[in-house]
């Protein structure tokens, strides 16, 4: 693994003067679903003024029918957010990307069945039909229904998008026995008054469920600003372990509509606050041993020829700054927000 220590100059004097509108660098940002309660380090960043304060305006760009790759690739983006399987294709197909900071240590996504499905497990879905949301779900299924040991020709797959309505009807009518979709799915079923459970396997539980990926050749090149976007990030994601209830009311001022239902806005921030918060304390760590298994995985399910050694991918080259903030000085930033909006 590639092992940078400590902040460049320009990095701290950044952190340390607010820069002026002048001064601010565009970092364009691809995030599976921008704006939304579940990314609410985004949100926080802004309104504590952490990216600002880092020299940063945001540029969240929409994913649109591209795969995340081609953004970076094409240079649309300078950051991009990846599944798991897609970093390791990415290696397969000879596109130089490093991961740089893990999002999310578990997954995002969910096999969601009906509450009353006599199935308790995975395994028990096969000779079904299961809907995906898009085809970024796809490989995750795929990968799920392997170590299940559901033989893939014997599910039939459908991709049903987004709507909340037809995602809803499509499993309480039977025409799917499960769909597979992120926290805005399970949100999208519950406001359609649906019960429902998930069947996702526990060994795939702790992949990374997004993680920053970057042009392995763009990494120094953007050093001090990353550097100061990750610094926003760490604290960013602290914020919701200092103080939740402060968090809860700058996602209900940045994105009223997540909160049309009290219940389910603060349904789709509790996933959001369970999946940023890293395991071991350390934000955005990078576990090697979890991106073996997620490739033995992948070479089971014939997903990929061949494995690739971690350390050509994974690059910690900012994980110090990301932890190089003080948490006291973020529960007063919070404090101080709270005292003028609450």
């Amino acid at each position: 693994m590639k092992l940078r220590h400590g902040l460049a100059a320009l990095a701290l004097f950044a952190a340390a003067v607010p820069a002026t509108a002048q001064e601010l660098t565009t970092l364009k940002v691809l995030t599976p679903v921008p704006r939304t309660a579940s990314w609410y380090p985004i949100l926080v960043g802004e309104a504590l003024g952490y990216f600002e304060e880092a020299g940063i305006v945001i540029d969240l760009v929409p994913g649109g029918d591209l795969p995340a790759t081609a953004f970076l690739e094409n240079g649309s983006v300078d950051i991009a957010s990846l599944d798991a399987p897609q970093v390791v294709q990415a290696q397969a197909r000879g596109i130089d990307l490093d991961v740089v900071y893990e999002v999310m240590h578990g997954a995002v996504e969910g096999v969601f069945v009906k509450a009353d499905n006599p199935a308790q497990s995975l395994s028990e879905l096969g000779n079904t039909t299961i809907g995906i949301v898009g085809e970024s779900d796809r490989s995750l299924l795929v990968t799920a229904l392997d170590i299940a040991g559901v033989p893939l020709d014997s599910v039939q797959i459908v991709v049903l998008g987004e709507s909340a309505p037809l995602l809803a009807n499509s499993l309480d009518s039977g025409q799917v026995a499960g769909i597979v979709g992120g926290p805005s799915d399970l949100v999208s079923l519950r406001s359609q008054g649906l019960e429902i459970r998930n069947l996702l396997p526990e060994e795939i539980g702790d992949l990374p469920a997004n993680s920053f990926a970057m042009r392995a050749d763009r990494i120094e090149e953007l050093r001090p600003v990353m550097e100061g976007f990750f610094q926003a990030w760490g604290k960013s994601v602290y914020a919701a372990e200092a103080d939740p209830e402060v968090v809860a009311a700058i996602a209900k001022q940045a994105v009223p509509e997540n909160w049309i239902r009290e219940d389910l806005g603060q349904l789709l921030l509790d996933v959001g606050f369970t999946l940023h918060k890293p395991d071991n304390g350390i934000y955005g760590e990078l576990r090697s041993g979890v991106w073996t298994n997620l490739q033995e995985d992948l070479m089971t399910a014939g997903e990929i020829s061949q494995m690739y050694d971690n350390a050509t991918f994974l690059n910690d080259a900012y994980i110090a700054s990301a932890n190089d903030f003080d948490r006291d000085a973020v529960a007063a930033d919070l404090a101080a927000w709270k005292a003028e909006n609450m």
